[in-house]
């Protein structure tokens, strides 16, 4: 499906640019860390299932709210 479009799927153990990813998002980074709660991560890459996740639970919340 991915291919067909051109497009890739990265693997879970990917690892992901937070600046990267806030950028495409159009967010500061530092809000990204805030809203993910990945404070406590030091390096600016985090996982693709990490994120994943992250992205999941902050969605969840969002919902709740």
């Amino acid at each position: 499906m991915f291919k067909e479009k051109g497009m890739n799927t990265p693997s879970e153990d990917q690892k992901v640019s937070l600046s990267d990813f806030a950028n495409l998002a159009g967010f500061p980074v530092e809000l990204v860390r805030k809203e993910l709660v990945l404070d406590g991560k030091d390096s600016d890459e985090i996982s693709m299932d990490d994120l994943r996740a992250a992205m999941l639970k902050y969605l969840d919340q969002a919902m709740l709210n």
